[in-house]
């Protein structure tokens, strides 16, 4: 019987390499690039523009719905505060923080307050318009309805002790409790004469205007403490309430004081203007009285608002703050946010536009505005915005004023 050998089993064929492995990360690759593509164009703020501050847009009234579909659109995060509701109907938005206007970055969360309609300690109202009236009468009505209110004093056309603005404005709502701030105006002031009088008189005229002196010793033939000289010259309208009046006194025949002001240079002949100026001094002044006042001499205003315990509004410094400067130089002026600075806005840009509709934007932005005159060179720049003070994109109160320079044939 013959023996068997056992058969070997063929050789197995190698396993080929898995494929779905790799096609599943494709696929999930291809889904992260879907979905990134998709997140950025939902934060494209409808601009096609991925970057960039974002403006806060004005919802207020609306539905809560519609409002964080609003501030959605503009790829902003909505947060929504319920809060009693007082005259406001439930369900609608009666406060934004930052404010409309307000420029964000993307992706910043917008807090709309929403009316609950339930009473309570913390009742929204609406604000009422005290512009036009006295400031005791507009402080008690605003008191009246629940308000705290802040004064701040300003340069104005109107009778002294006018409200000339208001923050919030009038109609809108407002938690009671909340602080109003109101613009009360200075009124105005003929400079007297004080020229030959004595100093101590010549102060207290100048105080009863509401005027400030500032005394300049020099020396002269007049009689030791007479005032010799002044700047401005009598006669001129000026607000009241922190215009300086430059007194030169005299201290007799001495050397080592300061000489008394020379005159201004004559005009050449014809209608050219002096190559150079001399700088006033503005500080104290209301920011539009110190912007005027450059402007009628022949300079720029460059305003930066500063936080200063002076009085809101006032320029607390200059520079250069005297000399003489070539026509057209700019002047900075640091204006003062006051001790209790309030709510600050972004100057949106208008330069280029025409006048009317750069006073518009201006407004809706929260602002007063002041047009002055500037003249210019170039004939397509006549009856346009060739300057904004404070500048565009700058941060000012709200309420506060922007100076926008209207060009005319040089």
């Amino acid at each position: 019987m013959g023996i068997v050998e056992p058969q070997q089993a063929p050789p197995r064929r190698p396993r080929p390499p898995l494929i779905w492995p790799w096609l599943l990360l494709l696929l999930l690759l291809v889904l992260a690039g879907l979905g990134a593509w998709w997140f950025l164009a939902r934060d494209d703020n409808g601009n096609g523009s991925t970057s960039g501050p974002i403006v806060v847009p004005n919802v207020i009234g609306l539905p809560v719905a519609q409002a964080l579909a609003r501030v959605g659109r503009r790829g902003l995060v909505g947060r929504v505060e319920t809060k009693s509701s007082g005259d406001v109907p439930p369900g609608a938005v009666f406060a934004e923080d930052p404010d409309a206007g307000s420029n964000v970055a993307r992706r910043s969360v917008v807090t709309l307050s929403v009316a609950s309609g339930r009473s309570g300690s913390a009742t929204a109202v609406a604000v009422p318009n005290v512009v036009g009236q006295l400031a005791p009468a507009a402080t008690a009505r605003l008191r009246a309805k629940g308000f705290s209110v802040r004064v701040a004093r300003a340069a104005s056309d109107q009778a002294q002790g006018t409200v000339i603005a208001q923050r919030p404005r009038g109609g809108t709502v407002a938690p009671k409790g909340s602080p109003i701030t109101i613009r009360v105006s200075r009124g105005t002031a003929t400079v007297p004469s004080v020229v030959g009088k004595p100093l101590g008189v010549a102060v207290a005229r100048l105080k009863a205007e509401g005027l400030e002196a500032l005394i300049l010793r020099v020396p002269s033939n007049q009689r030791k403490g007479t005032v010799v000289a002044q700047s401005p010259q009598a006669g001129a309208r000026s607000t009241g309430g922190g215009l300086r009046v430059r007194v030169y006194v005299s201290v007799g025949k001495s050397a080592g004081a300061e000489p008394p002001p020379p005159l201004a240079p004559s005009t050449p002949a014809g209608n050219s203007k002096p190559a150079t100026v001399t700088v006033p001094d503005v500080t104290g002044q209301a920011q539009e009285n110190a912007q005027r006042r450059l402007n009628s001499t022949g300079l720029k205003a460059g305003v930066v608002f500063v936080p200063s315990e002076d009085s809101e509004g006032n320029v607390g410094s200059q520079f250069p703050s005297s000399g003489t400067r070539k026509r057209g130089t700019r002047i900075q002026l640091n204006v003062s946010l006051g001790p209790n600075p309030g709510q600050q806005v972004t100057i949106p840009a208008v330069l280029g536009s025409d006048p009317a509709a750069a006073k518009s934007k201006l407004r809706s932005a929260g602002f007063e505005v002041l047009t002055l005159p500037q003249g210019v060179s170039d004939r397509s720049q006549i009856r346009t915005v060739v300057d904004e003070q404070p500048a565009r994109g700058r941060r000012a109160p709200s309420g506060s004023t922007v100076v926008v320079y209207v060009g005319r044939a040089a």
